[in-house]
Order: C-alpha cells, then structure tokens, then sequence
C-alpha cells in the first residue's frame, strides 16, 4: 500500500514545501494515513514537508477521551504538533436542527479551516478510503443525484487531499497490522441506524455476494471516470456562464435567451449555478424546477416560485431575483445589463438580437452592421475589460477639439428620442464611453498610427432583422 502511494499517489496530491493538517479520528483509517503522511515526509526529505495532528473529541460515546489520548500519544511519538478541539455533538445537533452526523461534520471541517489558518497549513489530509467512495457513490445514486453527486469524493478539491481514496479497508487493516499501529474501533459504525451505515453494512455486502465481489473497485471506477466528464462539463459551463449571465442588480440575475440554444447538461447547470450564485445554497435548484424551466422554454411571461427565488422567462431572457428584492419590470432592465468583451468571442446582447464582439482580425460576414477601431495596445493596458452596457447617468464622451460631453447631448443632438436611447448599447470603460454604434464614436483609444495593432469592435445580427430604433 505504502509503495503505490508513495510513488503514484502522494507526489500528485502534496506539492513540495507542504505543511498538511491531518485530521486523526483514532480509527484505523486516519491513524494508517497519519502514519503514511509521517513515514512519506521522513523518505522524502528533499521535499520539506510538515505535519500538524488534529482531533475532535464529540463527547458522544465513553471511549472519546481514551481515543484522543491515543491520538496524543501517537502525535508525541512520531514528534509531531497535537491539536485538541471537544464539543458536545449531540448538544450542538439539537441547536442547529441539523443530523448528529450533519452538524458534527459541519463543526469539525470549521475547525479544521480554523487550524490550517492558525498553523499556516496548505493542505487538509482525510482518511476517506475506497470502501466510503462506493457508499457515497451508492447513496448519492438512491437519492437520483446527477453526474456531479456520482462523480463521489474528489482524491483533492481546494485545500483537502484525500490519499487513500483508492485503498480499500482490508489493505488498510493489513498496513496497521504490519506496523503494530494501535487504533480505536467506534460501535456506533457497526449500528445500521442511518442510511450510509445500512449502506455500508448491508447492501454492500450483498451486492459483493450475489452480483460483484469487486463492487467496491467498480464503484470507484465509475465514480472517477464520471468526475473527468463532470470537470469537463463544468469548465464548460464557466466559459457558457461569462458569456451568458447579466448582473442586473443586487439580488438579480438575467440568463441571456440564447442559453436556450444549449444542450440540457449545459442549460440545467447554468439554471443552477444562477441559484448558487444568488442564494449560496451549494445545492443549487431542486432537480423538479430545473425540469420544470427547461419544459417551458423560451416561453415569455412564464413564472416559477422557487425556495427563496422565483423565475421569470422574458424576452430579455431568463430572469432570476431573491425575493427580498422588488422585482423589476422587464422593460426596465436593459439599462442596467453590462457585458464584458472578451476578445475573440461574440456576446449577445439581451433583447436587441445583436451580438457584439472585438477581434484582432476583421471578420468579414454580410450581417455585420456597424464597425470601428480601437488602439489594441491601449485596450491591453487598461486594467479591467471594455464592455458593452446601455447608457447610465455621468456618462462621457471626448472628442478632440471638444472636451467631454455628457452623452445626454449627444443623443440629443442625434435627435434621439428618451425612449429610443434605452436600446442603443454604448461601448465604455467606466463612465467613458466611446462608441455608439451607429451614431458616433469618441476619440478615445483611436490607433494611434496606421502601423499599430488594432482590435475591431464588430456588431452583427443574431438571427432575424430587428431594428435599434424599433
């Protein structure tokens, strides 16, 4: 076990230089990690790493204080740092409403986020093996999770490493063994009173007796390959969510309508991403009103009330609000939607059916409707992206021989109506704006020579004609 891990598995989770928080229960599996952690830094010394022991005593069962003694002990020996935290789990799980198991591991990882800061530790090490891999994988099934809950525990993900993932619970009683390391067994495991236990205790034994006798590899198996797919969608959809989403106000989101254009695995992620974003309920949407948004489509004036949200489709797109915030009216969001322009890519822009985009090349299509240059190297020393927005109050344009001007002028020395301005997307970086496409531009960021870089700011039509003016 120590071989493969140290040759394979700990040199890709702990970079060089590394100080790790391990989290030590007393049980065989975080005592066996604790050990192989302790014997990988001595063999590898040319990668100066250190560790910090920590316990949580929960003063729910009689032999808690023998098992953090044991832990001390262990942390002595091997001359390590011992840290000590004891609450009442029980007592705290009645507070907060939560499961025993639920509020002792809530409190336990606040601790742990707590140590690494005070020690100044980059890594927090958890004793999760293959077996906890297959009952989370098992559990999460029997729920209906999606890709992301069947793609199970991450062998690291932020700051936590989990190096036997891949290890099964025999070769981890085996490695204890063999070394003599004394560890604690809690009977509360053995109890098949919650759903992970029945699951570790019962199905997955029958499982292993009348359908797979390596249901456990198996398991781990599928869970690994659908976490590569689930990395892949998830980039994805980041990519799709800069693109797509519209801060509109605090409190408010607007999903441009061409996400409707997405396949389901993009679209259902971006719907609960916008609930993440705007709640921080990690969970996101209930899978019911996610199915329930995407069967409406691109229905204008649909309504869906959510927990703590509610969902309204517009011809903006799809328009997301918590609802401690006064909605908006549609026709009032346009002026407040911004865009960041991101070369080499076309942006919607919310109902205009226009897409904007700056690119080092003119890209010559016959639905381009209006153009203009900007100085690439001026765009490039800017500290935040141009983007494209609709007008605000304190906007300017320069020109040359005139100064600023309030674009309030402007528009109305273009004879452009109030109401007609709402829809005219401006160009700007901060309160500079310096294009109107299809009025006038400023002299700003103009290329400076006919030999420098520049970068074309193109507007086309999405799909059918839809006039600004209109």
């Amino acid at each position: 076990m120590y071989a493969k891990l140290s040759m394979q598995v700990l040199p890709r989770l702990v970079p060089m230089g590394s100080k790790i928080l391990v989290a030590v229960s007393g049980g065989p599996d975080s005592v066996a990690l604790a050990h192989v952690l302790w014997r990988y830094m001595h063999d590898r010394k040319d990668q100066r790493l250190s560790l910090v022991i920590t316990h949580v005593n929960h003063k729910a069962r009689k032999e808690a204080d023998q098992e953090a003694e044991l832990v001390r002990n262990l942390a002595e020996e091997w001359n390590l740092p011992f840290i000590l935290h004891e609450f009442n789990a029980k007592e705290y799980a009645k507070l907060s409403g939560q499961s025993f198991q639920e509020a002792a591991r809530e409190w336990r990882y606040a601790r742990w986020q707590e140590d690494m800061k005070r020690h100044n530790c980059t890594l927090l090490a958890t004793a999760h093996h293959l077996g906890d891999q297959a009952e989370t994988v098992l559990y999460r099934l029997l729920r209906g999770s999606g890709t992301a809950g069947l793609a199970g525990i991450y062998p690291s993900k932020d700051n936590i490493i989990r190096p036997l993932l891949g290890v099964t619970k025999q070769e981890i009683l085996e490695y204890c063994a063999k070394f003599e390391l004394p560890y604690a067994i809690d009977r509360s495991n053995t109890e098949p009173v919650y759903d992970r236990n029945r699951i570790r205790l019962q199905l997955i034994p029958e499982l292993e007796r009348n359908y797979n006798k390596r249901i456990q590899e198996a398991l781990g198996r599928t869970a690994e390959l659908l976490r590569w797919d689930e990395e892949y969608i998830s980039s994805q959809v980041e990519n799709k969510w800069t693109e797509y989403c519209r801060s509109v106000k605090e409190g408010q989101l607007l999903i441009a309508p061409e996400v409707w254009n997405e396949p389901e695995a993009i679209l259902s992620r971006i719907l609960r991403k916008a609930a993440i974003v705007l709640t921080g309920e990690q969970r996101g949407m209930e899978y019911k009103f996610i199915k329930a948004i995407i069967e409406a489509g691109n229905k204008t004036g649909w309504k869906q009330d959510l927990p703590g949200l509610e969902v309204q489709i517009t011809t903006n797109g799809i328009f997301f609000f918590r609802k401690e915030f006064k909605q908006q009216e549609p026709e009032d969001l346009l002026p407040e939607m911004e865009i960041k322009l991101i070369p080499e890519r076309w942006h919607s822009i919310p109902g205009l059916n226009l897409q904007i985009g700056l690119f080092r090349e003119f890209v010559t299509t016959p639905d381009i409707l209006w153009f203009t240059e900007f100085d690439a190297d001026g765009v490039a020393g800017l500290d935040d992206y141009l983007v494209c927005r609709f007008r605000r109050p304190g906007d300017r344009m320069y020109f040359r021989r005139l100064g600023h001007k309030q674009i309030k002028k402007v528009f109305q020395e273009y004879k452009i109506s109030i109401e007609q301005r709402k829809k005219y997307p401006v160009i700007a970086f901060g309160n500079k704006v310096l294009w109107i496409p299809g009025l006038c531009r400023s002299d700003s960021l103009l290329p400076s020579k006919t030999t420098s870089a520049k970068l074309y700011a193109l507007i086309r039509m999405a799909t059918a004609c839809f006039g600004l003016d209109s």
